[in-house]
């Protein structure tokens, strides 16, 4: 059985047309509990850390088909306000056809917040949106670096944006940014093709955390530029491929 990785995302080859996508995320120390040092409701820790890997899995061309979450604090009342949570960004995607399991922590009392979630999709290997960089290409951002408490509980994420984006065959790829910062992911996808990355001067922090995947960098042909801003005018063109 054939393995790769891309970026975060583990693929696995099923057959000779399919394979499947795995991403993962975890969450610590947010919510409620005695030792949590961001204090929000469970709920929106679990729909936070599904819409990472969430968004990861749906940015590479795979359908969302398994969500796993391993709740390290106890059913009654944290793990079930997760599962709202989780149930809540599943809504947020679309997706109504997806197996959903997971596992609490019964056996000892827990003082922090804690949780892991895992996602598998399954995609053609056609479909899968792992381009190659080259000159000229642009780097597109949706969103702003945002991180605990400056983020959005009412955002519903970057779905909508990122079906259509799939739609666009000069997209070449999308990459969710999460802790590592816009300039991090800026420099890998370039790095992943063996060129060069020139970021503009903006407003926009590029090293600064972005925590739960509060932007989407896009890698596309240059001629597709304008077309992306026309239909998604919240998007800005902050580099280049050399």
């Amino acid at each position: 059985m054939k393995t790769w990785t891309r970026r975060d995302l583990t693929i696995i080859a099923v057959s000779e047309q399919h394979c499947l996508v795995i991403a993962c995320d975890s969450c610590g120390a947010v919510g409620i509990k005695d030792w949590d040092v961001l204090k929000i409701p469970p709920r929106y820790a679990a729909k936070f850390t599904a819409r990472v890997a969430l968004t990861e899995v749906m940015c590479s061309g795979a359908l969302p088909t398994a969500l796993t979450n391993g709740v390290a604090c106890e059913m009654n009342p944290t793990g079930e306000q997760m599962i709202l949570g989780i149930q809540d960004e599943l809504k947020n995607t679309g997706i109504t056809d997806i197996i959903l399991t997971g596992s609490t922590e019964e056996n000892f009392f827990t003082s922090m917040t804690a949780l892991a979630i895992t996602v598998i999709g399954i995609a053609k290997k056609s479909d899968l949106r792992f381009g190659q960089a080259v000159n000229d290409d642009k780097l597109v951002l949706f969103g702003v670096p945002s991180v605990g408490a400056e983020v959005d509980l009412d955002c519903a994420g970057f779905y909508t944006e990122i079906s259509h984006l799939l739609s666009f065959p000069e997209v070449k790829e999308i990459v969710p940014v999460g802790s590592k910062g816009v300039a991090y992911e800026a420099l890998t996808l370039a790095a992943l093709s063996g060129v060069s990355s020139k970021l503009y001067e903006t407003r926009i922090d590029y090293i600064k955390s972005a925590g739960p995947a509060t932007c989407l960098l896009v890698l596309c042909g240059k001629s597709a530029v304008g077309k992306i801003l026309e239909y998604h005018p919240a998007g800005i063109v902050i580099g280049e491929i050399q």
